[in-house]
């Protein structure tokens, strides 16, 4: 498995995915819907809600990797995301099956668990684990969650396997100097639990998808170990969730959203945190 399509490699994720592949060794074919001078590897520009297009750009690669969407809630209008997102994925799934392409890394979301959580609107349970899903809240959680039900409906019909990545708020080191305006206010970060994940390490989860020992379809929680706030993520959910069930231990900043399934199954090791650049105290 050496040629890797990636959509939306334009996108935060896409480009420090892209290089990530190449220096393992991976040849990468971007396709996204603007063209781009600073990715470097060949980009196609491409529709991907026209399926013609879609098959035609996915020719010739052993694997997919689709992060190309409506990135979240709120940024086009509801009936807009959930069509561009919904065709999109269903166009991605259908050409790699009529292509034989056998595995499909993809980007699902941390909203299909429940975002966006709030006082009135509290989690079931923390942390929260995969089996907090299916609590869509938008319809971007909405499209994410058909999105699952897609992969899984190929998987069994096909001899395909399907990696679904339900990535945490996405952040680059430039994004991390704004994380001090949040401490004073855990509500300002409450809406995903004050979870995160640096893009180098979503950028990994993608990579490990490409060859774990995957059948069917799974999907994933993908996150920084832990959280965006520099206060001990058990005070905050005594402040603001101090009637929801805790299931498990949270030492210290530990992230409430698990991605323990990622670290068994696909050998996911986040080693990337903003403390390591930041000074935590306020």
């Amino acid at each position: 498995m050496k040629k890797i399509a990636v959509t939306g490699g334009n996108g935060k994720l896409g480009r420090v995915l892209i290089r990530d592949l190449q220096e393992h060794g991976f040849e990468v074919k971007n396709l996204d819907l603007a063209r781009s001078s600073d990715v470097k590897c060949h980009t196609q520009q491409v529709d991907l809600c026209d399926f013609g297009q879609s098959v035609d750009a996915l020719a010739d690669q052993d694997a997919v990797i689709h992060l190309a969407a409506i990135c979240q809630a709120r940024v086009a209008p509801a009936a807009e995301t959930f069509r561009v997102n919904m065709m999109s994925t269903f166009n991605v799934f259908h050409a790699a099956k009529l292509l034989k392409i056998r595995r499909v890394v993809w980007a699902s979301s941390e909203t299909t668990l429940g975002l966006a959580w709030s006082k009135e609107n509290p989690p079931k349970y923390v942390p929260v684990d995969e089996a907090h899903f299916p609590y869509p809240t938008s319809t971007y959680a909405l499209s994410k969650q058909l999105g699952e039900i897609t992969a899984d409906w190929y998987a069994q019909q096909e001899p395909m396997s399907f990696v679904g990545l339900r990535f945490s708020n996405i952040m680059t080191p430039d994004d991390y100097p704004e994380f001090r305006s949040y401490w004073s206010d855990p509500l300002q970060r409450v809406s995903n639990l004050w979870a995160y994940i640096d893009a180098r390490d979503a950028a990994q989860a993608c990579r490990l998808g490409l060859t774990a020992d995957i059948k069917g379809s799974e999907n994933f929680i993908i996150t920084s170990p832990d959280t965006v706030m520099n206060r001990p993520t058990m005070d905050l959910l005594k402040e603001v969730f101090p009637k929801v069930e805790i299931r498990g231990a949270l030492n210290g900043f530990d992230t409430p959203l698990l991605n323990d399934k990622a670290r068994r199954m696909l050998g996911y090791n986040p080693v990337h945190s903003w403390r390591d650049t930041l000074n935590t105290s306020a």
